[in-house]
């Protein structure tokens, strides 16, 4: 149903009562709402078959109460009592009418309710419990229960308010066996959305004094608002049906706050231009929808700060105070997210509270954020409203300078736990929220990289691959991370590559559960596993670092079958593990260390640097990158593997010197050439150095690897490496 058809139900007067005063909490909408979207209703609780005396509409933050009200009073000449503008108490709503209508007019008034030919809206419910404090606010809703009690015939009553803030008023009124009906405002569907929108854009273009052009170029307009619909939408559901038909992606798309935002977006001179960029968002790095999305969710925070500040100032122990500079610190955007994620996910987090904010203030604002916070538009009860917004929430607390050290060790944790459910969002919130304008680099805390490859892992499903590569760079760890997808028997870069940095003097990666298709080099310490649960090696994995620690209770190894997979080749100085056991299965594992004990012994396959001169233990790091990066090429057409360029220079290389060594070698010889944005590796040219490619996999040594490594130091030596 509508809110029209709901309003027909209603008492409505021949004339408006006339208000002597709208100072005092009473207001009259004697104007239409312009272009105003009726939204759609669903039931939640209905008294039949006996008549309600009252109805109550709930609905989530920003989905449109308080323009429902306007509507409804305007449509049935009923007065509206703002309790955002008032403090309840006792006998609040009585002396709101008297003092706004006089006492001869509302008691006409409540004798018109009485008999169901007028109705009294009251808005603001939620904001009354913050401004007013909960004794005040409990004896107030007795009032306006015992009030509705007498009423008879129609609804008098109509209460607006956010779904968590009613619950102690519904407890009322079974309590007292008062008949109600309970409604609760939908988003938006896709017509309603994009009335609008439509509407938005009109204001936001007269706000910049430009024509809505909209309206004239209606076609490319509407080309580019679908697509826009459609990249929010990709970021809750793959489903390229009809994204309306999803109710997590109407709940999201038809949120009025996230349509305000698209107004802003999309209020451009050219739509044909603005379309072309969404396009091209969803094959380069894929993220200018993420960045939207963060947008939006921001202006979602400082919305709830700005009526959590309204409120606050109006309360009697903020008024004694007296400091209007303390409001813009009040409930910032950060504080939420540390709040929100003790609230819902029980991560103890210290709050850092305003420091300009009095002792004798803590606690009344202590009161108020605790009735603020269950009310927050993140929320459904005691829940994420979607991941959308969980995701967003922690990489913003991480993201934060303000979070405490110890705080944002327990939020990496719980991400590094089995308990956390991954998605896609979290690495691309990460990824947008930490990135300095102009630079292609993100930064964030090392130990995140392992949760930001479970987050992307997330995203890929049948036919994709995850590559990812780390290295040390200086006092830093530098990782990047690409999608490649299998479309038409034919590999494309889906996503990436997207480039994290980590902060100084984090040098530690930490893998919870699996890794394949990855390359680490000269990293200091690895950690695989966790909470002593099992750890999977998936093919193609590389690791070369100083501290191996295996902390899960076994090791898998998987492949794929493929002839051509690469192996599993740990590459450590000091591998440090306990009563571990490794199960190897398809693929091979191959580890490299001086100092093995059981069960590692029998994996062991050593380079013997004995054999070779001075250079032996740099001669041997170079073998093993030339190795790695061969068996990365895919075979082509006859005589010719090939590979990506910006795969090859972004991912199996990066920052890794002695890989960009060995390409460079190979390119030297005229093994590799580059071509029209791809690696060539020649087989024949290749196979003349003695050693073929099922020789590289079992790291077979022989003469003729001798000698190339021998060619590899030589080589680097030249260059000054």
């Amino acid at each position: 149903m509508l809110l029209s058809d709901l309003a027909k139900v209603c008492g409505m007067q021949d004339s408006w009562v006339g208000l002597i005063s709208e100072t005092k909490g009473v207001r009259e909408e004697r104007r239409p709402k312009e272009n105003y979207v009726i939204p759609e209703m669903r039931i939640e609780n209905i008294s039949d078959p006996v008549t309600p005396s009252l109805i109550l509409i709930t609905a989530p933050a920003a989905v449109g109460k308080t323009t429902a009200a306007h509507y409804l009073s305007h449509t049935l000449r009923a007065p509206v009592v703002d309790l955002s503008t008032l403090h309840v108490g006792s006998n609040a709503l009585e002396g709101a009418l008297w003092k706004s209508m006089s006492p001869g007019k509302a008691g006409n008034f409540v004798e018109e309710m009485k008999a169901g030919r007028a109705t009294l809206i009251i808005d603001a419910l939620d904001e009354a419990e913050i401004r007013s404090g909960q004794a005040n606010f409990q004896a107030f809703l007795r009032d306006v229960a015992e009030t509705a009690s007498d009423m008879s015939g129609k609804p008098a009553m109509i209460m607006l308010s956010r779904a968590e803030s009613a619950l102690s008023l519904t407890g009322l009124f079974k309590e007292r066996s008062l008949q109600y009906s309970h409604y609760e405002i939908l988003p938006f569907g896709r017509s309603q959305a994009e009335t609008y929108l439509d509407s938005r854009m009109v204001e936001v273009y007269a706000a910049s004094g430009k024509e809505a052009v909209h309206r004239r170029y209606l076609a490319p307009y509407e080309k580019a608002r679908d697509k826009l619909f459609f990249l929010l939408a990709s970021v809750i559901s793959s489903d390229s049906s009809d994204i309306w038909e999803d109710p997590h992606v109407r709940d999201f798309l038809g949120y009025a706050p996230v349509l305000d935002v698209a107004a802003e977006f999309l209020a451009v001179d050219n739509f044909t231009t603005l379309h072309r960029e969404f396009s091209s968002s969803e094959t380069v790095e894929g993220t200018a929808h993420w960045h939207l999305v963060a947008q939006v969710i921001d202006h979602l925070l400082v919305r709830e700060q700005d009526k959590f500040v309204t409120q606050f100032i109006e309360t009697a122990e903020f008024e004694s105070f007296r400091d209007r500079q303390l409001s813009a610190a009040l409930y910032s955007p950060e504080e939420q997210c540390t709040r929100l994620l003790d609230y819902v996910e029980n991560i103890p987090t210290s709050v850092q509270l305003p420091a300009l904010l009095p002792e004798r203030l803590r606690e009344p604002y202590e009161v108020a954020v605790t009735a603020q916070l269950v009310n927050h538009p993140f929320l459904r009860g005691s829940r994420w409203f979607n991941v959308i917004f969980r995701d967003y929430v922690t990489a913003r607390s991480l993201a934060s300078v303000t979070t405490a050290s110890n705080a944002g060790a327990s939020i990496r944790r719980r991400l590094l736990s089995s308990e956390w459910r991954h998605s896609p969002m979290f690495a691309y919130f990460t990824h947008a929220l930490t990135q300095v304008k102009g630079e292609s680099v993100s930064t964030c805390h090392s130990e995140l990289f392992g949760a930001l490859y479970e987050s992307f892992k997330s995203m890929c499903v049948a036919g994709d691959t995850l590559h990812f590569a780390a290295g040390r760079r200086g006092n830093r760890l530098v990782a990047s991370y690409a999608v490649s997808s299998k479309r038409q028997n034919e590999m494309i870069l889906a996503m990436g590559p997207l480039t994290f940095g980590s902060y100084e003097g984090n040098l530690t990666l930490t893998f919870p559960r699996e890794l394949s298709n990855a390359e680490l080099y000269e990293v200091p310490e690895v950690v695989l596993g966790g909470e002593g649960r099992s750890f999977k090696f998936g093919p193609s994995v590389y690791i070369a670092c100083h501290d191996l620690l295996v902390v899960a209770k076994d090791i898998q190894v998987f492949g794929t079958g493929e002839e051509s997979e690469m192996s599993v080749l740990l590459n450590v100085a000091n591998l440090i593990s306990e009563n571990v056991k490794i199960r190897v299965e398809s693929a091979q594992l191959h580890l490299i260390c001086d100092d093995l004990s059981y069960p590692w012994t029998q994996y062991q396959r050593k380079l013997n640097p004995s054999r070779l001169q001075s250079d032996a233990r740099e001669g041997s790091a170079l073998y093993l990158e030339l190795r790695r990066i061969v068996l990365r090429f895919k075979d082509a057409k006859k005589g010719e593997a090939a590979l990506f360029q910006p795969f090859v220079d972004n991912l199996i290389i990066g920052e890794n010197r002695r890989a960009r060594t060995a390409l460079d070698f190979l390119q030297n010889i005229g093994c590799v050439e580059l071509r029209n944005s791809m690696y060539l590796l020649d087989l024949t040219e290749f196979a003349k150095l003695g050693i073929s490619r099922p020789q590289l996999r079992e790291l077979e040594m022989s003469e003729a690897v001798l000698a190339v490594t021998q060619r590899l130091v030589e080589f680097a030596s030249e260059k000054g490496l």
